[in-house]
């Protein structure tokens, strides 16, 4: 399985797909102080990607995957922080 689940942190293992959105919806949805970790991620769907911006958990480990550098300052964050709109 592409993510594993602890306790309190979701582990991103190799190549996530979009099936693991839900389930990590619900995992994220159900467990607000959880963190996820990036250590052995390679790859992730964008709908992944989404959920973590919608929730925002604390962020551990380096993304093996350069494409996803950009993206972690978006990721991180306090849970429920919105980023701003631009039109």
């Amino acid at each position: 399985m592409p993510i594993r689940y602890t306790r309190a942190r979701a582990h991103f293992e190799q190549r996530c797909a979009v099936e693991e959105a839900l389930d990590l919806l619900a995992f994220l949805a159900a467990n607000p102080k959880a963190s996820v970790s990036l250590a052995r991620c390679t790859g992730m769907h964008t709908a992944l990607v989404q959920v973590l911006l919608a929730f925002r958990p604390p962020l551990h480990g380096s993304a093996i995957m350069p494409e996803l550098a950009p993206l972690l300052p978006l990721l991180a964050g306090a849970s429920g922080a919105t980023a701003p709109v631009h039109n």
